[in-house]
């Protein structure tokens, strides 16, 4: 299925994982953005990962999820550590530990 069912308030609602940009830790919640929308989900950043697509989605730190389309750019800030430019211009940290997931990457 191309979509995630989420329950926002008192409804649901159905969004394409294509359309997910970023998806971000905070506490006990998590924020997924789409395009220029924003939902918030009492969920564990985990319970969202096992429902993405590995081959589409990436964790790059340990609140951030990222969908790999929307990735521009890596850039090396120093000593082999990096960050991650999307297609909006954003620019998010990539964690040390999850070093091995941009070797992921660069095997696309």
């Amino acid at each position: 299925m191309n979509k995630i069912l989420f329950k926002v308030g008192k409804n649901y609602l159905f969004v394409d994982k294509k359309d997910i940009d970023i998806v971000r830790a905070e506490r006990n919640y998590v924020r997924i953005f789409c395009d220029k929308k924003c939902y918030v989900l009492r969920k564990t950043l985990r319970s969202i990962e096992e429902k993405l697509d590995p081959e589409l989605f990436l964790r790059i730190n340990r609140s951030t999820i990222v969908n790999v389309e929307k990735i521009n750019q890596l850039k090396e800030i120093e000593n082999n550590n990096y960050c991650v430019v999307l297609s909006n211009n954003e620019i998010l940290p990539w964690g040390r530990r999850y070093r091995e997931n941009l070797i992921k990457l660069i095997k696309l």
